[in-house]
């Protein structure tokens, strides 16, 4: 019977790896290894309440998301004819490589990085060139990126500013510099730009190559809803409107949307100066229990343990507590990775790898 599904499965299926979450019933847990903010949005139970006066889920709703658009407009400072609406960061990866991937053509990642810009693509019969982060830094080797592209003329190249899971950032300079000397579409994943403060948005104005991912995950603190979007030329987005699923987004997902940026980002943006704040002082604490901590711009942490990795994610993990243990990735040996949560969270964080270490 395995070989019969073997048989019956595409090459790309018999091969790929599902992207890997920790198992089991986690509810009582603290969860360090997300990159999810600990506060729920603004107003939620007075949103709940409203849905529960009028919530028309029995209907389609706005196939187009009009409203939602030109609120996400406004915020971001662009036209809403710029903007497609996708179910999370993870849909518009995939939408991107079905607009521009036919197969074999080439895509360029920097590893270590988010999987899912491999993993979706790979999906879409994209074949993955690897231009690897400078390992004593993580940072981007911009040279070698261009050099790459010249040679080997991907269609796409995926940046992650700041970077997932090393929480590093890629100077604008070096941004400009890329969209500049290559022909490639130029990835810009900004899902963690409000805890960094910098954007490429402005150079969208100046290069048509340029292509934004955004999503409510974080700064929203949406992560549940699955509510990202794309910023781009207008001609692109007018080829991911027809990629997209139709109505991907929930309906109560992107009201929830709307109803942050209407009344909830005064709250927001509180929360977003909390994890800033909270994200120096637990440098602080972990530099003085002797760990390396890789400077973040990211609601996260890098932190290299060397051979103790995964035994402290076991010890942390009979205290209830769970982080992200990535020693045994490719480019990541020994090291882990932290959240950053609320300010009572993280002194339980740092009080038990205390009484661990």
């Amino acid at each position: 019977m395995k070989n019969i599904k073997n048989i019956l499965l595409s090459e790309i299926a018999n091969k790929i790896t599902p992207y890997q979450w920790e198992k089991g019933d986690l509810e009582e847990y603290l969860r360090f290894d997300t990159n999810t903010l600990p506060f729920v949005p603004y107003g939620l139970n007075n949103f709940l309440r409203l849905m529960g006066e009028s919530c028309p889920v029995n209907e389609y709703g706005d196939p187009n998301y009009t409203k939602l658009k030109i609120l996400i407009a406004g915020y971001e400072g662009v036209k809403p004819e710029m903007i497609s609406i996708t179910n999370s960061g993870d849909e518009a990866i995939d939408v991107l490589g079905k607009a521009f991937l036919n197969p074999g053509d080439k895509f360029v990642t920097t590893p270590p990085t988010y999987e899912m810009y491999g993993l979706q693509c790979i999906i879409n019969k994209g074949i993955n060139i690897e231009v690897p982060l400078v390992q004593s830094d993580y940072s981007l080797d911009t040279d070698k990126v261009i050099t790459t592209e010249n040679n080997l003329k991907p269609k796409i190249i995926f940046l992650c500013n700041p970077n997932n899971p090393t929480g590093t950032i890629i100077e604008q300079k070096d941004i400009e510099n890329i969209l500049k000397n290559t022909g490639s579409i130029v990835v810009v994943d900004e899902v963690y730009r409000e805890f960094y403060g910098k954007s490429s948005l402005s150079f969208l104005n100046h290069y048509k190559n340029l292509i934004i991912l955004r999503s409510f995950s974080k700064f929203a603190s949406l992560a549940g809803a699955r509510v990202g979007y794309i910023i781009a030329n207008p001609k692109y987005v007018q080829i991911f409107e027809a990629i997209r699923f139709p109505m991907g987004v929930s309906f109560l997902s992107y009201k929830l949307a709307e109803y942050v940026l209407e009344k909830g980002m005064r709250k927001a943006n509180n929360n977003i100066g909390i994890i800033i704040k909270e994200r120096k002082r637990i440098i602080e604490e972990l530099m003085r229990l002797g760990l390396f901590v890789y400077p973040s711009e990211a609601n996260f942490l890098l932190v290299n343990v060397g051979d103790k990795a995964r035994t402290i994610c076991k010890l942390l993990k009979r205290k209830k507590i769970i982080i992200r243990d990535r020693s045994n990735k490719k480019y990541l040996e020994g090291c882990i990775r932290i959240t950053v949560r609320s300010p009572k969270e993280n002194m339980i964080l740092i009080k038990t790898l205390k009484e661990i270490l």
